[in-house]
């Protein structure tokens, strides 16, 4: 049920908000009609800036080529955070922008709204400038071009470059100066008839320069975690120029990967290529010499023992054949270690036959903390901590693997020598032949020797381009790139930020406002702190602003305000209803709050109920206020305290209504405090009770002098007159104080100059708390008539 009420009051707190402030609905319309207007100039004149998206998927460490086995040589070393930095790293965009023509950017120029719009045009562009790349050029300025006709144009800087005159010149034609050299040329778009007049710019563009704008706008993030997917997002003002780069980029970068695995096998291959070039020289030597011995000796074969010879002389020179194919290996690293060289040349030593698991170990590591480096300096530089500690690491594997190498050499040599050993003994044996069969087996063997050695290499080779033949890239593009969406300006989302501002700006003004504002502007406010009962809400009158207080509530028979004074009567009967008839004391506490307006126009309304009621001027600290058209100066209030008067002569019976009685303030006396604390002042009020209804006196404000107090413990009930949007907040505090320290009853509160809904300046009383809300009397009954006057738009607002 609380939970209800809550809502309800919380419902009804924004029903009265909206209605507070909409009689200021033209501040809401010129701020909302200001803000769209900007948003739409906004979204006119900003460049538009288009998002594209491609996916790469990036392969982490593999064996790419079933042919190698355990050789281990194309295995992809690539880490998936260094991958995703060369696909953002100024080498590999660099090279993407020199393959693109973007080193001139085209735009068209249009007037909107009053001022030139530049569109990027790319390749739709219908002329093309080419400029000399050894010739000084003005990088990132502006040229702009208006095209006459089929031939001819007019060109000229928009920045104002050095010693660039604006000028007319046929396509075609050279402009030469010590900043600039270039020529313009018609492209298969141009079309006399569509581009004469139009207005074009040009910017030649330095790519060391555009780099790093492109990175950028370049975005490269994973698909989502545990994915090795990534995103690759890129931002340009011509959506056209966006997917050529991000698919180019993505091209490049993995024929970038295919080359590094290529390059491992080329090294190779080029090793193998030249033993192969050394062995086919010495094997062609062989064969002829083989040939003209046997045609000189007339020998075709040689003995069973001496063919047994040379088999065996065979695959020891096989053996060590091939060990020395080792040991030029071994020394070819021992080279690239001592000279601290990158091991991008390297080769796996398994493509040689080495099988040694140490030594594939030891390069394979290296290669990939090589590899590690390279990366890394794309993005930071030789001094960074990571690459420091990655240089430490190489070391440690570089003269580990020096150690290893001469092991390995040792273990060569022993090899070598025990083969050379075997070899001599063979040919002491051969020796014991006839001198025929010895020459014969000599050249016999120098051929089997280099023909071995030729297959080994030709096999080895083989191998190789298989290898090499069968690799494949490491990643691949998942989807090519495609158009995203538009991210500048983002039109629909300016228009509700405008809608947002041009009703928040004014609806805060207004709450700003109202927060500094220490005037009484809210019903809500006086019933917060003071508790008392409010038992009227005067309208505001445009009749008796800057005039003297008067009987308004006669000059016409129907209005609000009249109708708000016979609300205030009806709810004047429940207060003190003891007392037989009833003295009241309308007071405030400062001028000007509408005291004494309030106090003669209740008079008024009372007399008007048929019950016979008195006004008194109690505030003698003022000229007497003009009464029936008179003053009454001499025979008033203070005339008789002083005795100069009787009562009778102080009575004045009003023209307008015979219930209806007056007693002016008199004289101004130099004493009005001590004089409505006289006895004659009681006396006056017990004679008047007994003669009137009711006895309306009003009295000088409070908060200024003392002179009311007297007269408010005498009072049956005292009616505090708070004016809005001029009485202070301070002064409730003071009206609270003060009432509690005296120790009043029957206090009631009435409200005067109140803004109404359908008033001119219509305030938050209108509905929160305007005529009748809780109280019995509508606001309709003085406007109707001038209602019916306004027609269309205008009786609607």
């Amino acid at each position: 049920m609380n939970q209800d009420h809550q809502f309800q009051e919380e419902s009804i707190d924004l029903k009265k908000l909206f209605f507070k402030y909409l009689p200021y609905w033209y501040l809401f319309v010129v701020c909302l009609l200001l803000a769209l207007a900007m948003a739409f100039a906004f979204n006119r004149l900003k460049e538009p800036v288009y998002e594209v998206k491609s996916t790469v998927l990036i392969r982490e460490d593999q064996v790419m080529s079933p042919f190698m086995g355990d050789i281990d040589m194309f295995r992809s070393r690539s880490n998936w955070f260094n991958e995703t930095a060369i696909l953002q790293s100024h080498t590999l965009v660099e090279r993407v922008l020199g393959e693109m023509e973007v080193d001139v950017y085209y735009y068209s120029v249009g007037r909107v709204l009053g001022s030139f719009r530049r569109r990027e045009i790319y390749d739709e562009t219908p002329f093309h400038v080419n400029w000399e790349r050894d010739h000084p050029q003005p990088f990132g300025e502006r040229f702009r071009i208006t095209i006459l006709d089929g031939n001819s144009f007019e060109i000229s800087s928009v920045n104002g470059v050095e010693g660039f005159r604006e000028q007319t010149l046929d396509f075609g034609q050279q402009l030469n100066g010590e900043e600039y050299s270039f020529h313009i040329e018609m492209t298969e778009e141009f079309n006399p008839e569509e581009h004469r007049g139009g207005i074009y710019e040009f910017t030649i563009n330095n790519l060391q320069r555009l780099a790093p704008q492109y990175i950028g706008a370049l975005q490269v993030d994973p698909m989502g975690q545990g994915f090795s997917i990534v995103e690759v997002k890129f931002r340009a003002t011509h959506y056209r120029r966006a997917l050529d780069f991000v698919n180019m980029l993505a091209d490049t970068y993995i024929s970038q990967n295919l080359a590094e695995k290529n390059q491992e096998a080329n090294n190779t291959i080029n090793f193998i290529d030249e033993q192969i070039s050394v062995t086919a020289e010495s094997l062609t030597e062989a064969e002829a010499s083989l040939q003209e011995f046997r045609e000189d000796r007339q020998l075709v074969d040689v003995s069973l023992l001496a063919n047994q010879l040379v088999n065996e002389l065979q695959v020891l020179d096989k053996e060590r054949s091939i060990e020395n194919v080792k040991q030029q290996y071994y020394s070819f690293l021992l080279e690239y270690v001592r000279d601290d060289r990158e091991f991008s040349e390297v080769f796996a030593p398994a493509a040689l036959g080495i099988e040694d698991p140490l030594l594939n170990n030891l390069l394979l590591e290296l290669s990939k903390l090589y590899n590690e480096r390279a990366r890394l300096l794309l993005t930071t530089t030789v001094i960074s901590p990571s690459v420091q500690a990655i240089d430490r690491e190489i070391e440690q594997y570089q003269a580990t693997l020096e150690e290893n190498i001469k092991s390995l050499q040792q273990a060569s040599n022993i090899v070598m020598t025990d083969l050379n050993q075997r070899i001599r003994e063979v040919e002491r044996r051969i020796s014991e032949l006839p001198r025929t069969e010895r020459e014969m087996i000599g050249i016999q063997r120098l051929f089997n020797l280099n023909d071995e050695t030729y297959n080994f290499l030709l096999e080895k080779r083989a191998e190789a381009g298989i290898a090499l033949a069968s690799n494949v890239p490491d990643h691949k593009v998942v989807d090519p790139a495609r158009f995203e969406q538009q991210v500048s300006p983002r039109i629909r989302l300016n228009y509700a930020i405008a809608l947002v501002l041009g009703l928040a700006l004014p609806f805060g003004f207004l709450v700003m406002r109202d927060f500094f504002n220490t005037r009484i502007v809210d019903k809500t406010e006086v019933e917060r702190k003071l508790g008392y009962p409010i038992v009227g809400l005067i309208p505001k009158h445009p009749g008796i602003r800057d005039k003297a207080p008067s009987l308004v509530i006669y000059d016409k028979a129907r209005s609000n305000i009249l109708e708000a004074f016979r609300g205030m009567r009806s709810n004047l009967q429940f207060f003190a209803p003891e007392a037989e008839n009833k003295t009241i004391v309308v007071s405030s506490t400062r001028a000007k709050e509408g005291k004494t307006l309030t106090a003669i126009n209740l008079a008024g309304v009372l007399a008007m109920a048929g019950r016979k009621t008195l006004y008194i001027d109690g505030d003698m600290r003022k000229p007497p206020i003009i009464l029936e058209e008179r003053a009454y100066k001499d025979r008033g209030l203070s005339n008789f305290l002083i005795g100069q008067l009787k009562l009778k002569d102080i009575l004045h019976k009003s023209s307008q209504n015979e219930d209806l009685w007056l007693i002016s303030g008199g004289t101004m006396p130099p004493n009005p405090s001590e004089l409505l604390d006289h006895s004659n002042m009681g006396l006056l009020l017990k004679d008047l009770e007994a003669e009137f209804e009711y006895i309306i006196i009003d009295t000088p404000p409070l908060g200024l002098v003392a002179d009311a107090q007297p007269l408010l413990k005498r009072a049956d009930m005292v009616m505090y007159i708070i004016r809005h949007n001029f009485s202070r907040q301070t002064d409730l505090e003071f009206i609270k104080d003060f009432s509690e320290k005296i120790k009043l009853k029957n206090i009631v509160v009435a409200i005067n100059d109140v803004k109404t809904a359908g008033g001119k300046s219509g305030y938050g009383y209108g509905y929160g708390y305007g005529y009748g809300y809780g109280y019995g009397y509508g606001v309709g009954y003085g406007a109707e008539d001038e209602r019916k006057k306004k027609k269309g738009l205008k009786r609607f607002f």
